[in-house]
């Protein structure tokens, strides 16, 4: 998987990475963000990550937001409801610059 992940890197020519990070509600990590930490933690011991500069994103903020914004449009299907939540949420993240750590 590291390997992949350093094709798409070069492939898109990509210089940072957004993580989304499951908080819960109180702001605390949820059990799903240990899953995340010990994939970017096995990513930076590849070597994979050291020429990436990589932020972690509250997920669960954005979905809600996105999630507000799609409910006038009643959407039916559940599979549709969450691909277009998770889309617009990515769209979202992007528009926002995260702080540049150093």
């Amino acid at each position: 998987m590291a390997d992949d992940f350093k094709t798409l890197v070069k492939n898109y020519s990509l210089a940072g990475l957004v993580v989304g990070y499951p908080f819960n509600l109180q702001g605390q990590s949820s059990p799903d963000a240990s899953q995340v930490s010990l994939l970017v933690g096995e990513l930076c011991k590849t070597g994979k990550l050291d020429d990436l500069s990589y932020t972690y994103w509250d997920e669960n903020f954005t979905s809600k937001c996105v999630e507000a914004l799609l409910n006038p449009l009643k959407l039916n299907d559940p599979v549709e409801t969450k691909t277009m939540t998770d889309k617009f949420a990515a769209v979202c993240i992007l528009q926002v610059r995260p702080p540049n750590p150093g």
